[in-house]
């Protein structure tokens, strides 16, 4: 017989709490890829744009799966409530404003690269795809069972360590490199894998 536990969020942590992490790193990819210098410089993937979505999730999943600031319940990792939300607008805030400042040209960085246009449905399906078959496991029977919770749990730890890859891959390895690689396969697995968990927690 499968043993039933209480719900918990995945790890132990406040609800959001990965999800303002996995939000915050999406952002700080952008961050570095736009204050890099000119000699550094490699396209904005396309497939951020597509995980900005998430972020977006993220800002509207307060007051439902995420606490209020007024409610008992913890603020994601046990921060003042809104900490996240500040950090990534505040931080995207001072970036633009710097480089507009003292890298206008920078900005251009902002548009797209039309050769990574093509690639645009296979990161659109990695999205769709990831953020449905997550939503679909909360209608699961077993949801509550703590082998199910375990999978959260390395959903969580996956997710952010894919980021964490996704980053480095572009702001170390890509940077030294004469050509910056397009890696649409496995651009296309980081954001179907972070709608994955994205989808599970909404």
């Amino acid at each position: 017989m499968t043993a039933i536990v209480a719900p918990r969020p995945p790890l132990g942590l406040p609800p959001g709490s990965i999800r303002g992490l996995l939000a915050l790193q999406i952002t700080v990819i952008f961050w570095i890829l736009l204050l890099a210098p000119n000699e550094n410089f490699v396209p904005i993937p396309l497939n951020l744009y597509f995980l900005l979505a998430m972020v977006m999730v993220f800002f509207v999943s307060h007051g439902k799966s995420i606490a209020r600031r007024n409610e008992t319940t913890p603020s994601p990792l046990w921060l003042p409530g809104g900490t996240f939300r500040f950090l990534i607008l505040a931080g995207t805030a001072a970036v633009l404003v710097y480089v507009g400042l003292n890298h206008p040209d920078r900005l251009n960085r902002l548009t797209p690269n039309p050769e990574q246009l093509s690639d645009w449905k296979y990161y659109l399906a990695g999205l769709g795809i990831g953020f449905v078959l997550g939503y679909g496991t909360r209608l699961l029977p077993f949801r509550h069972a703590w082998m199910f919770q375990a999978f959260q749990a390395w959903i969580a730890i996956i997710a952010m360590a894919i980021l964490f890859l996704h980053l480095v891959f572009e702001v170390i390895i890509n940077f030294s490199l004469p050509n910056a690689i397009n890696a649409v396969a496995w651009q296309t697995i980081v954001t179907g894998v972070v709608a994955f968990y994205y989808g599970s927690r909404s």
